[in-house]
């Protein structure tokens, strides 16, 4: 019956010193999760004093051995544990303040904080804290007793401040670590400054058009890439700039985005375009049309391949449509739709024309209630990047299908000058609707 009764008073005794970082209700209504907001909001099973260690700080002697064996019981490590798994569990990539830093952070400190306090010398079993508490009081660590510089407790909290994220460790003490590891021989262990506790957010994946992927080898090259994936060499490297830096040396482990496919030709050293031209028959013009980072006069064939790869394109992107073709309405562009006009159409009557749309344009489409931003683009074989150039309004990539505004008309044909001309100038009154 005492046994039973010693046993309820410590239980009351932990609760009465249990004490929460976060109230649930304070959480609700974000995003976190019921789960994440459940840990957040957990009792901590500590000497109030622990509370205090969410200030970060150095962790100094408590002046008082029995104030610190309250702190230091196997309940309160076992607690903090606990919370500090929970949390870094249910909460992961989530952010609970606005600078972004980990959820743990305050029960990290705490933790960190319980760790430096409680440390104590394997021979006296005295605690750590109590013994530097006691060192000679000296201007720099330089000036430091041997016996008290290289003291296994002195030794041991710098190092233990090291190993965590949660601790004050800066630059002043890992000077102080480096020099402690240099004086005292036989001593050594990292001294670098742990990194910033920073949530990792999931990174977003670029929009790929195709949604076909290619992770790079070493020895791999523009060229070899796109001879292999039946792709141009130069709109490989014009979809993956950011990653590319040099076609002709690709760093392995890239998850490139390959473009469409097309029928590819190795330009050889003496070809020109119309040379290629004529060798596969095709139309004059053709290569400027397949490949549109070729110059007017195609005198930049040679050199550019040389840094892209020789691998062009002298078929359509994507392959060759061979559905049945409805008739078209009359336009004013060229013959071979490139995505550009040679002049502007006023917008369709009693529609609206989306916010910042260039008014320079020769073809217009309404929006439609099942239209997507892919699709849009397909009808009128206008890039992707040409198209949110001139309508601003819409969102990049993968969200830009959900910033389309049925009703609301869009540029799909804007003017090879429409960045350049006077806006609206000289408009005729003939409507080119998609």
């Amino acid at each position: 019956m005492a046994l039973l009764k010693r046993s309820v008073i410590f239980a009351l005794a932990l609760c009465a010193n249990a004490f929460v970082i976060y109230d649930a209700d304070d959480l609700s209504g974000g995003n976190l999760g019921d789960e994440c907001i459940g840990s957040l909001a957990a009792d901590i099973a500590c000497h109030s004093e622990v509370k205090t260690f969410m200030r970060l700080g150095y962790r100094g002697s408590l002046a008082s051995t029995a104030k610190t064996d309250l702190v230091c019981t196997g309940a309160c490590s076992a607690s903090l544990r606990s919370w500090f798994n929970s949390v870094a569990s249910n909460c992961e990539g989530k952010s609970v303040s606005d600078d972004d830093t980990v959820p743990m952070k305050f029960g990290g400190y705490m933790w960190a904080g319980w760790n430096e306090t409680c440390v104590k010398d394997p021979k006296t079993k005295k605690y750590c804290n109590e013994i530097i508490d006691e060192f000679s009081e000296v201007d720099s660590i330089e000036e430091m007793p041997r016996d008290e510089l290289c003291h296994v407790c002195h030794i041991r909290r710098l190092a233990m401040m090291q190993s965590s994220q949660y601790s004050i460790y800066n630059e002043y003490y890992k000077e102080q670590l480096e020099y402690v590891y240099k004086t005292c021989g036989g001593r050594t262990g990292p001294t670098d400054i742990p990194p910033p506790l920073k949530t990792v957010k999931p990174v977003e994946a670029p929009f790929c058009v195709t949604n076909k992927r290619y992770m790079t080898k070493e020895g791999d090259t523009c060229d070899s890439i796109a001879k292999a994936s039946r792709v141009s060499g130069a709109a490989l490297y014009m979809g993956n700039q950011e990653l590319i830096g040099d076609c002709r040396n690709i760093p392995a482990d890239l998850r490139l985005c390959l473009p469409l496919e097309c029928e590819t030709y190795t330009v050889q050293p003496e070809d020109t375009c119309v040379k290629i031209e004529s060798k596969l028959e095709l139309e004059f013009d053709s290569l400027r049309f397949y490949n549109s980072w070729l110059k007017y006069d195609c005198s930049n064939l040679q050199p550019a391949t040389d840094f892209y790869g020789k691998a062009i394109c002298v078929s359509p992107h994507g392959g060759t449509f061979t559905g049945t073709v409805p008739e078209s309405a009359p336009t004013n562009g060229p013959g071979r739709n490139d995505g550009y006009t040679r002049a502007a159409v006023a917008p369709p009557k009693d529609v609206e024309v989306a916010d910042g749309t260039t008014l320079n344009c020769g073809k217009w489409h309404v929006v439609g209630e099942d239209d997507t931003c892919t699709s849009i683009c397909m009808d009128y074989i206008i890039p992707t990047s040409l198209f949110q150039e001139v309508n601003p309004s819409l969102a990049v990539y993968e969200r830009c299908t959900g910033s389309l505004v049925p009703g609301v008309a869009l540029c799909v044909g804007p003017m090879y000058t429409w960045n350049s001309t006077e806006v609206g100038s000289a408009l005729p009154t003939e409507t080119t609707v998609g």
